[in-house]
């Protein structure tokens, strides 16, 4: 077992019709605990460490966290080069995801001098926005004449986007306001996610795995900073009773694109493809407006309520204990930390897979619901519903012939 862990989905059916879902999980469940007794400069120094995927994302929310059980104010400034490279993270993951997985589902071969293209931003990132390249120390500081060069970084890495996902289409797919517009640029592309698109079309998948989990509300921080179940809260989480999910559906569903489609499809298959890409297409031009913004932040960001580009939300600090919820690629991070006597005390995090993998969550319920002409089809249909949630892990997809169970129990 990794740290990471891995997720382990059995999928029960009849004749290529879901029956039943059985999920299990071999994560950590105790891996925050190695913080316990550090001091928060040596907690910051660890978390990278143990964190490969979404890393950014995950040393973020250990420095909120810190700052506010510190008692720490907000650095606007640097909040917003800290969005930068969580965004930029969340573009290389969902690229990574298109240009390694979806090839596989049409026929095609990965792209990987693209995807080893993509490793490059994040060093040249940190160095040009923070003093010596050091992002998510309790002292950081930015390196305010490294930035010009981020421009000319951000234009190559559109243009990389641009090239290996929308086959220099991406600016027409920004355009798409409705399913006439997007079935019109499906016949004039010949783009990757235009080819698997049309593969949902043609299979009349567009609406598999559609379910009635919700996405997740904003959550009020102050809530969770004394949920009475911490441990239960952060192996099976559940809000008010009800599970959720929290994807990148949660943020692009307000895009008009994304809202036709859910209106009709639900949160199936074609509405968790469409909004990765429009993720993927916006966020070069949102990486624009926050390399704009370190110039011209002049007001602390609120506390407790999202800030205008919805990225990170901060708890209120109070008797050494910090909350912060940051949005990762794959969805909601939270960390929760305590300190006494200037060290880590207890130390909890609730990843966007304990959410989504629950095993009452949007993945079981989705596969429950899907139904396919064979067998084979529905292994295809799961892989691609688990691939569109994405668990961040590795996860294993094995179909069970209820028929067979049922003679070997007889």
């Amino acid at each position: 077992m990794t740290l990471a862990g891995a997720i382990h989905i059995d999928l029960y059916h009849r004749v290529g019709n879901a029956s039943g879902v059985q999920i299990t999980s071999t994560r950590p469940r105790a891996v925050a605990q190695v913080f316990i007794g550090k001091t928060p400069e040596q907690l910051l120094d660890t978390v990278p460490l143990l964190f490969t995927l979404c890393g950014n994302a995950q040393a973020y929310a250990a420095l909120l966290a810190c700052r506010l059980a510190l008692g720490m104010e907000t650095e606007p400034r640097l909040d917003s080069a800290h969005h930068i490279l969580v965004q930029l993270e969340t573009l290389r993951e969902q690229v990574w995801r298109i240009l390694l997985d979806w090839p596989g589902f049409v026929g095609l071969a990965p792209d990987k001098k693209a995807l080893a293209a993509l490793f490059k931003f994040d060093a040249l990132f940190k160095r040009h926005l923070f003093r010596h390249g050091e992002a998510f120390k309790l002292g950081s500081c930015l390196n305010i004449d490294g930035a010009p060069l981020l421009t000319q970084l951000i234009d190559e890495l559109e243009t990389l986007i641009d090239q290996s996902v929308f086959n220099n289409r991406r600016a027409d797919f920004l355009t798409l306001i409705n399913e006439t517009h997007l079935r019109d640029w499906l016949l004039q592309n010949g783009a990757l996610p235009a080819k698997l698109l049309d593969y949902l079309y043609k299979q009349n998948w567009m609406a598999s795995g559609q379910n009635d989990i919700a996405c997740l509300p904003m959550l009020d921080a102050d809530i969770l900073r004394q949920h009475e179940e911490l441990t239960l809260f952060s192996q099976t989480p559940h809000w008010q009773g009800r599970c959720f999910e929290t994807t990148l559906l949660n943020r692009q569903l307000p895009q008009p694109l994304v809202a036709e489609l859910h209106k009709r499809y639900g949160n199936g298959l074609i509405v968790r493809t469409v909004a990765c890409l429009l993720e993927v297409a916006s966020i070069p031009a949102r990486l624009r407006r926050q390399l704009l913004s370190l110039g011209h932040c002049k007001t602390p960001f609120a506390l407790n309520v999202p800030d205008e580009r919805g990225f990170a939300m901060l708890g209120r600090p109070s008797d050494g204990v910090g909350l912060s919820q940051v949005q990762a690629a794959r969805g909601l991070l939270i960390h929760r930390l305590e300190l006494q006597q200037g060290r880590v005390y207890d130390y909890r995090i609730v990843a966007p897979t304990e959410w989504n993998f629950h095993p009452q969550g949007v993945v079981a319920q989705g596969l429950k619901h899907l139904t396919a002409a064979n067998p084979s089809d529905l292994q295809r249909q799961a892989a691609l519903f688990v691939n569109a949630v994405d668990p961040c892990v590795q996860y294993t997809l094995h179909l069970i012939d209820e028929r067979n169970e049922v003679k070997k129990h007889a």
